[in-house]
């Protein structure tokens, strides 16, 4: 007996030492959690500064060779910084603005939400987009006409740069111009059958980001893309079936090889894929990206409704707080998520200039 009892205590002590090293391989985040999700946006209060310091599990000293082993590689950025922007409506105007940080929005309600005092060093008390959509009669006998255009404001010195084209002057300060000029365009497109939705996003400008393309079918959750190579998700955006719009979305880096409407570009091929995909679930990706309408306010505050805010990971060290020196990634996927803020609360009718329009399906 005392020879079995040695043996079975031999098994277990090695079950736990192999155990041990399965865990040493698994990627460690700050808080000693190997949940990808909690390593990007975890500690989410319900004010965020602008400058966070955020890891990811694909920082470190870990290579694509420690994830194939484990059997999954992600390519999620290092972020350094987290910035949060401000979606917000302005009484009596048409559309809604996105501000690059907490600080511009103060400031621009602090500047009764004038240009009369231009920031000439950062652009604090400036939105960085001013989205405007077509509106659902437009769209309905003509579609081929963009769904939404989206306005950048942008500084520049006319000593040394050239105004932007078909831009708008909007401000002046010496020989420094706030311009605010067509940044991008978005289509919407029906194919296979009227069951897959893509939104073509046309960007225009000398520093303007790659086009990019949504894609959703219009029966399930879930709204895939591309940018820079990588398959990424917006998590919690609803499907034609629902009638109530999301509150909360986020971006997820989706590990290669996972299914992803940008490559299955048919519902069939989606779900065989889907059920064969023997890799991570979606609670374990890394997050990019959140968005949330739970701060969104009722009572206006100097003509303004906070609508929702939008927080994004950077690579850099910390954040601009004005519209000067936006990563071109962050801007890419503002006006991602400004074209689902639409969407979601149109259909679920919050807040805002959104309420005006009646409930229409992602379609």
């Amino acid at each position: 007996m005392n020879r079995i009892r040695n043996l079975i205590g031999h098994q277990r002590s090695g079950t736990t030492s192999d155990q041990q090293d399965s865990n040493e391989q698994q990627p460690v985040a700050i808080n000693n959690d190997v949940d990808d999700q909690s390593t990007v946006f975890g500690d989410q209060s319900d004010e965020i500064p602008d400058t966070v310091t955020l890891n990811t599990v694909v920082s470190g000293s870990l290579t694509i060779g420690d994830f194939q082993r484990q059997g999954f590689v992600n390519r999620c950025p290092t972020f350094n910084a987290a910035r949060t922007m401000p979606l917000a409506y302005v009484l009596l105007t048409k559309g809604f603005f996105c501000f690059p940080s907490e600080k511009a929005y103060e400031k621009f309600l602090d500047n009764n939400r004038t240009f009369n005092t231009l920031d000439t060093n950062e652009g604090l008390g400036i939105p960085l987009f001013h989205a405007i959509s077509a509106g659902v009669i437009k769209t309905m006998f003509n579609r081929h006409a963009p769904i939404m255009r989206i306005y950048k404001y942008m500084i520049i010195d006319t000593d040394t740069e050239k105004p932007p084209k078909d831009g708008t002057l909007v401000a002046q300060d010496g020989s420094k111009m706030l311009y605010k000029y067509l940044f991008c365009t978005i289509y919407q497109e029906l194919m296979n059958d009227y069951s897959r939705v893509e939104h073509k996003f046309v960007f225009s400008g000398e520093t303007a980001p790659e086009n990019i393309v949504l894609a959703n079918y219009v029966l399930t959750r879930g709204t895939d893309t591309k940018m820079q190579g990588l398959n990424l998700r917006w998590y919690g955006t609803t499907g034609f079936a629902s009638p109530f719009g999301a509150s909360v979305l986020k971006l997820l880096v989706l590990d290669d090889g996972m299914p992803s409407m940008m490559d299955q570009c048919k519902l069939e091929e989606f779900e065989e894929y889907s059920k064969s995909y023997k890799g991570r679930s979606l609670g374990k990706l890394p997050i990019w990206a959140t968005y949330s309408d739970k701060c969104s306010t009722m009572i206006p505050k100097k003509r303004s409704l906070r609508l929702a805010e939008f927080n994004v990971g950077e690579t850099g060290r910390e954040c601009s707080r004005g519209i000067i020196d936006i990563p071109i990634e962050t801007q890419a996927l503002a006006c991602m998520c400004m074209v689902l803020h639409d969407f979601e609360s149109r259909k679920d009718r919050r807040g805002g200039g959104a309420m005006v329009l009646p409930a229409v399906p992602f379609i």
